[in-house]
């Protein structure tokens, strides 16, 4: 006997993609009197993805008041470490950038958490949202949209579920964007990124190194009982050669290419390696759907803008499906998440930051990436010279620390630590 398909689940936004970025903004329209999905590819209680592993994120000073004011960051404790000042340099050149938080009125100019954490904390507060439903592990296989509705199809159990609006938030080989037929640009960096947690001889003490080399930038990050988090990006061969080598020349070509300002490097983590590109949608919506995170735009790591920005897209949608839902009841209407009109202001609100931090890592990397021969001097000395004159014009510096702390532009009610509803 054949059974009997199931009914659609009807649901005001379902969510594709549990990760940290999906996980905050059901944790934020949970806030609202909304019906959700919730849909992750993982087990929850042993997510494995990128977002969930033992990596370290550096939240700026912006992001850290998103997640206070959804409620999680005070569940945090233990598991951050205040960045107070940041110095930027270049290996062999003179001049220097430092940008410190008492400088710019601030405790902290950000954070790092631990992400196994933040996924813990989000997941638990979304275990009481009264109005979500999560499927995990589960995938979204099909995906329709019509004027009034998408109707996705969710495996195992090919169960359907129609919903207003779905949000991409399934990373940058995002499947839903695929099945939307929305194209990308995508830089292919030739680079890897080798992430560690190592040990140093003086501790960084809420300080954070952007220390820029011949062959590509190396961030230190201070992390939790005293060690250092370490982003180190170079050209793809040279990175599978390093990545490979015994730990004490792991350890001696590190010291050489950093230097010594943190004394000597000591123990050295579980290494990891990544392949960075910038991937950029040509669509950041499409008819009841739309795409956040780096389904949306993935950047260079350098200046650990990708996540931060994820994070603001997360409050400005919250924020315009919260604000439509106010219209909606002061005018006695129906209110609909996935409507044209949200969409478009959603798309325009954050066409513009999207744009300036993509602008702004990719120049970094074009500044500051590998030396060619002919231009090296001239480089060399044009390079000194920008970071001199961030170190001395007050102006210039604010509008760097704005950049890095996530305050340019016109911010979302969250990332300004208010309530997302009155």
């Amino acid at each position: 006997m054949t059974a009997k398909p199931e009914a659609p689940l009807d649901c005001d936004v379902l969510i594709v993609g549990g990760g940290a970025v999906g996980s905050a903004l059901a944790c934020a329209l949970a806030e609202l009197p909304l019906d959700l999905v919730l849909v992750e590819a993982h087990e929850i209680k042993n997510l494995e993805q990128p977002s969930f592993d033992q990596r370290t994120t550096a939240l700026a000073n912006g992001s850290q008041k998103i997640l206070a004011a959804l409620g999680v960051w005070r569940d945090l404790e233990g598991h951050t470490e205040a960045i107070r000042s940041i110095h930027i340099s270049e290996r062999g050149r003179f001049g220097a950038a430092r940008i410190a938080a008492a400088d710019e009125g601030v405790t902290a100019l950000g954070y790092t958490v631990e992400n196994a954490a933040l996924g813990r904390v989000l997941w638990e507060r979304l275990a009481n949202a009264p109005r979500l439903r999560t499927f995990a592990p589960a995938r979204v296989t099909q995906l329709t949209a019509e004027a009034g509705a998408a109707t996705a199809v969710i495996e195992p159990g090919a169960r359907p579920v129609r919903a207003r609006l779905v949000v991409a938030a399934d990373g940058a080989r995002s499947s839903v964007r695929a099945a939307l037929g929305i194209e990308v640009n995508e830089h292919d960096y030739a680079q890897r990124a080798l992430i560690f947690n190592c040990a140093t001889e003086e501790p960084l003490a809420g300080r954070a190194y952007e220390r820029f080399t011949r062959r590509g930038p190396i961030a230190f990050l201070p992390l939790t009982a005293g060690r250092a988090a370490v982003i180190w990006t170079l050209p793809t061969a040279d990175a599978e050669q390093v990545a490979a080598l015994p730990t004490d020349e792991f350890r001696a070509e590190l010291q050489s290419a950093f230097g010594f300002r943190l004394g000597r490097i000591g123990r050295i983590g579980e290494r990891q390696m990544h392949t960075l590109a910038r991937i950029a949608s040509h669509e950041l919506h499409r008819e009841r759907a739309v795409l956040i995170g780096d389904a949306a735009l993935r950047l260079h790591p350098v200046a650990g803008q990708g996540f931060n920005l994820a994070l603001r897209d997360v409050a400005t949608l919250a924020e315009v499906i919260a604000d439509a839902f106010a219209a909606a009841r002061a005018s006695g209407s129906e209110p609909d998440a996935g409507a044209a009109a949200l969409l478009d202001r959603y798309r325009d609100w954050r066409r513009t930051d999207q744009r300036r931090v993509s602008t702004f890592t990719h120049g970094l990397i074009n500044l500051f990436g590998e030396d060619r021969p002919a231009l090296g001097p001239v480089l060399g000395l044009a390079r000194g010279l920008g970071l001199v004159a961030f170190d001395l014009l007050p102006g210039a510096k604010a509008l760097l620390a704005r950049q890095t702390m996530g305050r340019a532009g016109r911010l979302p009610r969250l990332a300004r630590g208010l309530s997302l509803v009155g």
